[in-house]
């Protein structure tokens, strides 16, 4: 007895050693937490603009904290304050900075705010009878594209009383002015990432649907613009509440905030924000021709579990948000129409990263140190992604596999996370040492050659 239990003694010395000495993901720790942005803004239809205040609550994390630094691209700034008092600051190129004569106090709260004018070429998109923001938030906003930084955020919008808007959270009132517009109130409690701060304004109807404690909205423009109908919508929608119950079920939580809505804009889009997505009229037409084709309504719908939930700390682990995601699309699409279903999608991320191959544009799917944004191989992020999790679901089997997937999720929801904490959720739910599967296959180049 003795020595089998010196023995299993050893080797979890061995096993723990071997996890404590092996290289890990790295992760910047900011300066600063940036804890809510209050934003009052007006955009404006024909100059293709929008103009206002935010109001950005934040606390100095180490000592003597003397600048910060936001995106000053596409704008105009007009003042900066710090509780109400002007400070100094400068724009090079497209930062701003802003210089404390007396160093900040660690642990302290503080209210930056800046009044500005945005013209934003990309972060907005403005059409006749409406428009949205898009990704990066730091294009619209002032404020900074860290992925892995929450925040809460507050937006009061003023816009034509008889436009429609849609925002991050919450609508909890709407104003009327004497000028004929309103001031509508948007409010999100919870943090999310800043690149999820989003909205939308227009001339919208809408269809309601109610799944379990949840709300679900489709927003969408009248007939003659879009070509669509309540009974068209309902149709290209309906498979919305199968899918929360497919992502509450795989994710082990609710649908963040209990609602939910998609606003169908113009042409060719797909694009998450917290509470909501934009997606095109034209992908949603092809959905009324094809029903199996809803790929972009269960992908931007997933990102409140796997991206706005559950963010990647860093661009390194982009994967963790696209990858993950576009698996759990493929996944869903199996339940839903069956194996044939399924193969298709991992058929169509082979021929991505096939073709990626070709033109020698191979990478690792994550790294051990921190890359910036323009250095993502977007294909091997989602595509080789997706087929990584299809063999981690061949190699653990259904049973493991899924419920490391629910403890990933359940463990770092609301978190921000690297691979090491997908691959130690595995690894605990599998009781297997992953190490050479994710060195070789995830911070590896090599492609997998898949036979489905």
């Amino acid at each position: 007895m003795n020595i089998i239990l010196s023995t299993c003694l050893s080797l979890l010395f061995f096993i723990v050693s071997s996890h404590a000495f092996a290289e890990m993901d790295h992760v910047t720790k900011s300066d600063v937490d940036f804890i809510h942005y209050k934003a009052q803004l007006e955009p404006n239809f024909k100059t293709q603009s929008v103009s206002g205040k935010v109001a950005i609550e934040f606390t100095p994390q180490v000592e003597k904290v003397r600048q910060l630094t936001f995106s000053a691209k596409y704008k105009n700034i007009y003042s900066v304050k710090l509780a109400g008092i002007n400070i100094p600051y400068v724009i090079e190129g497209d930062v701003l900075k802003v210089t404390f004569q007396q160093a900040l106090l660690a642990d302290k709260r503080y209210v930056l705010t800046v009044e500005y004018r945005s013209i934003p070429k990309r972060g907005m998109k403005f059409f006749d009878d409406h428009l949205f923001s898009v990704y990066h938030t730091k294009n619209w906003l002032v404020s900074h594209d860290v992925i892995a930084d929450k925040a809460s955020f507050e937006l009061f919008l003023t816009h034509d009383k008889l436009l429609t808007s849609v925002g991050n959270g919450k609508l909890i009132a709407k104003k009327a002015q004497s000028n004929g517009k309103v001031i509508s109130h948007w409010r999100q409690e919870s943090d999310i990432p800043v690149y999820t701060f989003g909205f939308a304004l227009g001339e919208f109807r809408h269809v309601t649907q109610t799944y379990k404690n949840s709300v679900v909205s489709y927003l969408f423009r009248q007939q003659v613009k879009s070509g669509l109908t309540s009974q068209k919508v309902d149709n290209i929608f309906k498979d919305v509440p199968d899918m929360i119950e497919f992502f509450e079920r795989k994710s082990g939580f609710s649908l963040p905030n209990n609602s939910y809505r998609y606003v169908v804009v113009e042409g060719y889009m797909a694009q998450e924000a917290a509470g909501f997505s934009l997606v095109g009229e034209q992908y949603a037409h092809t959905v009324l021709d094809d029903k199996d084709e809803n790929w972009f309504i269960a992908h931007e719908l997933a990102h409140e579990w796997w991206g706005n939930s559950i963010t990647c700390a860093n661009f390194s682990h982009f994967w963790l948000n696209e990858g993950l995601v576009q698996f759990l699309v493929a996944a869903y699409k199996q339940q839903r129409f069956g194996e044939t279903a399924y193969k298709k999608e991992l058929k169509l991320a082979i021929a991505r990263v096939d073709r990626a191959v070709a033109k020698g544009k191979i990478a690792p799917v994550a790294f051990r140190h921190q890359i910036e944004e323009k250095h993502i191989n977007r294909t091997m992020a989602y595509s080789k992604g997706t087929l990584i999790f299809y063999m981690l679901r061949n190699k653990l089997g259904e049973k493991v596999f899924w419920r490391a997937l629910k403890q990933y999720s359940i463990n770092n929801r609301q978190r921000s996370v690297t691979t090491d904490d997908l691959r130690s959720a595995f690894e605990k739910a599998s009781e297997e040492d992953l190490s050479t599967f994710f060195n070789r296959w995830v911070y590896g180049e090599e492609v997998p050659k898949l036979t489905l």
